[in-house]
């Protein structure tokens, strides 16, 4: 019997308006597969835990021209909240499941969605936050950590994401795990545990 339902938080609970290089293109016109490399190497340390982000970023910011702020709510703007899914979540809480949220962020991000989005953080039980925790999915320990947090087997949970690597993952630990495609078909996946 399931117990607890993991589940990745962008590209699942908030949609976003594509990829960051594709918004910083058009509108600063650097072409996306100059800047990618640079988003990814800030991201890749960002999301580990004690690191001081803003001198991280300023690379980043020079280069298209903003100070800090102006940039995540440039980066930012268009992220959307799926609301239909945060309110199945609070049915399923209703019945006596562990919502958690498992996700690799950074301080600005998650700091960004506590503010916007506290409907979201008032219908889950717990959140793993790499930058937090120290823990970056698809290593082990990312799942792990949830493993030895509470008394349920890995087979007592199922997991969201939209990261196929994150899924293997997490299927490896015998976490029952599937792909995040929409809210119907994560309802009537849920619904073959329950």
């Amino acid at each position: 019997m399931i117990k607890a339902i993991l589940f990745d938080m962008n590209g699942v609970f908030i949609s976003d308006s594509g990829p960051l290089s594709h918004k910083i293109e058009k509108r600063f016109h650097i072409p996306a597969e100059e800047i990618y490399p640079l988003i990814k190497s800030i991201l890749h340390e960002v999301r580990k835990p004690g690191v001081e982000s803003q001198p991280l970023w300023k690379p980043l910011l020079e280069k298209v021209g903003l100070t800090h702020d102006d940039f995540f709510q440039f980066w930012f703007e268009g992220e959307i909240l799926n609301h239909e899914l945060v309110e199945y979540v609070r049915t399923l809480r209703e019945k006596g499941l562990k919502i958690i949220i498992l996700s690799n962020n950074f301080p600005e991000r998650t700091n960004y969605y506590r503010r916007l989005f506290p409907q979201l953080f008032i219908n889950v039980d717990d959140q793993f936050f790499s930058w937090e925790t120290g823990n970056v999915k698809p290593t082990p320990k990312a799942y792990t950590q949830i493993l030895d947090k509470y008394p349920f087997k890995p087979a007592e949970y199922l997991y969201l994401d939209d990261n196929d690597d994150n899924l293997s993952a997490a299927s490896d630990l015998g976490i029952i795990s599937h792909k995040y495609l929409s809210l119907g078909d994560t309802k009537t996946f849920i619904e073959k545990y329950l």
